[in-house]
């Protein structure tokens, strides 16, 4: 049987499956008609995807709302990769860092132009700042994006694309590409970075590099937690800890590299 010259290649198909998977990942629950505004595809097109993903355990289907969300075999595949990348090994110090901060923690990994969260330790105090994995967040905004800015090795051509002033993301988003690169320089003297609500307001950061055998950052700790908590003083207190912490982590995950997507 001939072809459809209309019928998508394989790379296609599984371009469109990876591309569902992704906003089903990032949103949580969607319906057939919000896959394909999020994807691009046509409803048709979204809807068969989303039903071969359901057929092979890969997502669910809620029978009231008509919602798809990921499925067992989603989180098999998840918690293989945790194993394969190291980053169930990485829990530990990561757990051990939230228990002496009381605060939230995230291990996160650039990907492109973003911070990609990859584990993260909720904070149990009542007050705290909610996030998931898979969040991600532009690099020049984020504690763990500059953390790894500044110890990384395609840092000249990421900051050559950015513009000369930085879209804001919260309130304390940096103004310039200058002081993006005058922070920089302070993080590598300091070893550890800060972010003060300048990625979401009322949270602040604290990050540090996790670096390969070559010194090359990968991927980052943050400890994150609502600006009334974070003053200065605690910034500094915690700088030096977070530091500690990235350095276990490179030791759990001494090829780092494994991490990063791309960038």
């Amino acid at each position: 049987m001939a072809k459809s010259v209309n019928a998508p290649t394989g790379t296609q198909a599984i371009e469109r499956a990876l591309s569902v998977l992704g906003v089903l990942a990032d949103d949580g629950e969607l319906s057939a008609g919000e896959l394909a505004q999020r994807t691009g595809l046509t409803a048709g097109t979204a809807s068969r995807i989303a039903k071969a993903l359901v057929a092979e355990g890969m997502l669910l289907r809620d029978p009231e709302t008509e919602c798809y969300h990921l499925g067992p075999r989603a989180v098999v595949l998840g918690r293989s990769a945790e194993r394969v990348l190291g980053i169930d090994k990485a829990m530990q110090p990561l757990q051990g860092l939230a228990e002496s901060s009381h605060e939230s923690v995230n291990l996160a990994a650039r990907d492109g132009a973003e911070s990609v969260v990859l584990a993260r330790v909720q904070s149990t105090l009542p007050l705290r700042f909610v996030q998931h994995v898979g969040a991600r967040f532009p690099l020049y905004s984020t504690a763990s994006g500059k953390a790894m800015l500044a110890f990384g090795d395609a840092t000249e051509s990421y900051l050559a694309e950015l513009p000369t002033r930085l879209p804001p993301v919260g309130p304390g988003t940096l103004a310039t590409r200058a002081q993006l690169e005058r922070q920089l320089e302070q993080i590598r003297e300091r070893g550890y970075s800060i972010d003060i609500e300048e990625n979401v307001e009322g949270v602040r950061c604290v990050g540090a590099p996790v670096v390969d055998g070559d010194g090359i950052a990968r991927a980052a700790v943050v400890v994150q937690a609502p600006s009334v908590r974070m003053h200065k003083d605690r910034i500094d207190e915690l700088g030096p800890a977070v530091a500690t912490t990235a350095r276990e982590v490179s030791r759990v995950i001494p090829d780092a590299s494994v991490l990063r997507s791309q960038g």
